[in-house]
């Protein structure tokens, strides 16, 4: 089992309520231990002055009369009795209980007595073995004085002190309980609104991944998250214009070569010999298409498409059943209908790119959708060779193909696959390659 959470906020909440109700426990048992050594020292006191009072007495009547005053204290709380001997045959001076009681008893009777004085502090449990009688059934401690006389005999004098002790009361944990209940509100409230910004600052982080061009983050919430935030904002900003200006500065470069492409056409048509026409043209024709593919992955990155919730199956279905009817091998399993966020255009041009790539390297594409309690998945299956291991992950890399030549006859110029990863991406998404023994599976990843 786990105890301690993973959380932030619920760590700082369990040391608070761990820390304050330790010291709490620990500031109760203080209190308790100087309440009740008080309460000793009272209880303490009154017998000291009692039990004097009643030796005193004792002492200063004939031997003759001292049992009508044995008797007489004897109604009282205190047991008094008259031996010839001392009945105490060991001290618990020890205790400061003991002693306490001993000095208290030497200033009410005098520094003389103190030779002729014993004393025992005792808990119940030991009554047994003195022979004495509890005086008190709830006192924690009983005490018993023996005084020596002038005439040789010794008075005793038992009685009870205040309970003594720190159990927890009910009042004690009470107080505990109600200390740690507030402190676990008022840190949870605490925590939350220190912990908002943190929790921000996480969601920009990850949509910064799918969106460049996102707003920057209000700069709120304790001095390090403001200063974590100001840093993140100017991050996001260099980012945004460097992947602006190399987004203009790719589009500028494809559209300047679009004149001195058509003079060259114009020119080509010019030359005699046939067969060398034919090539030229036909090269012109190759830069022509990387160009058009360049500008459109440029305007991919460019074109903020505006995100809307999109029944997935139905377009997926139509783009499908477009491309059969113009007589692609292509099909799709009956698609269930989920309703996502996603950017419509975007969305169908990168699964046109993979029923494409899966119609031109693998002879068919079948399409079809997974639907997960997290995720949507759009698998593009074909019957091609694959793709070695250790090449999956670089075809993702703009114009990156597995073979060398650039003639539109075996695919194009190798932006296929990397407007799919943009458009993932851009998507909270992303795309992965797999080998099967029947082809090259292709499945893009939608959260939901």
């Amino acid at each position: 089992m786990r105890f301690w959470p993973r959380s932030m906020a619920g760590q700082t909440m369990l040391l608070l309520v761990v820390g304050l109700t330790l010291t709490h426990a620990v500031s109760m048992l203080f209190y308790s231990h100087d309440r009740d050594t008080l309460l000793a020292a009272s209880g303490g006191r009154e017998f000291a002055h009692r039990a004097a009072v009643v030796v005193e007495m004792i002492a200063a009547v004939p031997a003759g009369q001292r049992p009508q005053l044995v008797d007489a204290a004897q109604a009282t709380d205190l047991d008094v009795s008259i031996a010839p001997e001392n009945p105490l045959v060991r001290e618990y001076e020890e205790d400061w209980r003991g002693r306490m009681i001993r000095e208290l008893m030497v200033d009410e009777l005098g520094s003389e007595s103190a030779s002729r004085m014993t004393v025992q502090v005792f808990d119940p449990a030991e009554e047994s073995g003195l022979g004495l009688a509890s005086l008190n059934p709830t006192a924690v401690a009983n005490v018993r004085v023996s005084v020596g006389l002038a005439d040789g005999s010794f008075v005793s004098v038992a009685g009870a002190l205040p309970a003594h002790g720190m159990s927890a009361s009910a009042s004690t944990l009470a107080s505990t309980l109600v200390m740690a209940a507030a402190v676990l509100a008022l840190s949870f409230v605490a925590v939350r609104r220190m912990t908002w910004p943190l929790r921000k600052f996480a969601e920009a982080a990850n949509r910064l991944g799918r969106d460049v061009a996102a707003p920057p983050l209000d700069e709120r919430g304790p001095d390090e998250v403001r200063r974590a935030v100001s840093a993140f904002n100017l991050m996001q900003a260099r980012l945004r214009r460097f992947v602006e200006d190399r987004t203009q500065m790719l589009a500028a470069i494809s559209h300047d070569l679009r004149t001195p492409i058509t003079l060259l056409r114009l020119r080509a048509e010019l030359i005699d010999d046939e067969e060398e026409r034919v090539k030229t043209l036909a090269t012109l024709d190759e830069m022509q298409e990387m160009i058009r593919s360049t500008l459109a992955f440029a305007r991919e990155d460019a074109e903020g498409e505006a995100m809307q919730r999109v029944d997935l199956g139905a377009l997926v279905q139509s783009l499908c059943d477009d491309l059969a009817e113009a007589g692609q091998p292509v099909e799709c399993a009956d698609p269930p209908s989920l309703v996502v966020p996603c950017r419509p255009q975007a969305l169908r041009r990168a699964v046109t790119n993979l029923v494409e790539n899966a119609v031109r390297y693998g002879n068919r594409a079948a399409v079809s959708i997974e639907a997960r309690p997290d995720a949507v998945l759009i698998h593009v299956d074909d019957e091609g060779p694959g793709i070695p291991e250790d090449r999956i992950d670089q075809v993702f890399r703009p114009f990156y193909r597995l073979e060398g030549s650039r003639g539109r006859e075996t695919g194009g110029v190798g932006l296929g696959l990397s407007i799919v990863a943009s458009v993932a991406y851009a998507h909270g998404g992303e795309i992965a390659l797999a080998n099967r023994k029947e082809g090259l599976r292709a499945t893009l990843r939608l959260p939901r």
